[in-house]
């Protein structure tokens, strides 16, 4: 652990742990044994003490960062809080905004179906007139007969082939009209 050059005036101990090297006064042949037993004790004793304080620092310096730790997960850990709502948040404002539109479209169908004086304008303008008081209008209907007054999107299986299909017809439609304006 420990090397020890003899030299005329003095002994050199080199102890690495502390990283330390203690001077001597050279040993003569008589008191070179007991003067050994003393610096192997000393030597001993500040092994010890550099082994104790090796520990300390060690065991403070894994302390401090348990703490740091303890501290920094106790910053982190209501921010991830924050970010989760700020995500649930911005889902309901999402599916607000959808049911939004969703009540618009419904208004305006709604409107659009329920404006009879519009519709009473347009049969008069085509000559039609408003019936007596006494009349009874019977219209015969076909049975496979259907009036298709908007294309619904089915939500659970995506876009429906009609919705698609009255989409790219009205797309080629409205750039048709578009060129031939143009020109």
């Amino acid at each position: 652990m420990s090397s020890v050059k003899a030299g005329e005036f003095y002994t050199e101990v080199y102890v690495p742990l502390t990283r330390q090297v203690y001077e001597y006064p050279a040993l003569s042949n008589k008191d070179d044994e007991k003067k050994k037993k003393e610096a192997l004790k000393k030597e001993k004793k500040m092994l010890r003490q550099a082994t104790r304080s090796r520990v300390f620092e060690t065991v403070i310096a894994v302390g401090l960062i348990i703490f740091v730790g303890a501290f920094f997960m106790l910053l982190i850990n209501p921010q991830v809080g924050l970010a989760e709502l700020a995500k649930d948040n911005s889902d309901l404002k999402d599916q607000i905004a959808v049911l939004k539109r969703n009540i618009l479209d419904s208004e305006e169908d709604l409107n659009g179906i329920t404006d009879m004086d519009s519709i009473r304008a347009q049969a008069l303008a085509l000559g039609m007139q408003d019936p007596n008081a006494n009349q009874v209008v019977s219209i015969p209907m076909p049975e496979d007969d259907k009036l298709v007054t908007m294309v619904s999107y089915d939500e659970e299986f995506g876009i429906s082939e009609e919705a698609y299909d009255s989409a790219v017809e009205a797309l080629v439609n409205y750039y048709l009209e578009e060129e031939a304006s143009d020109e």
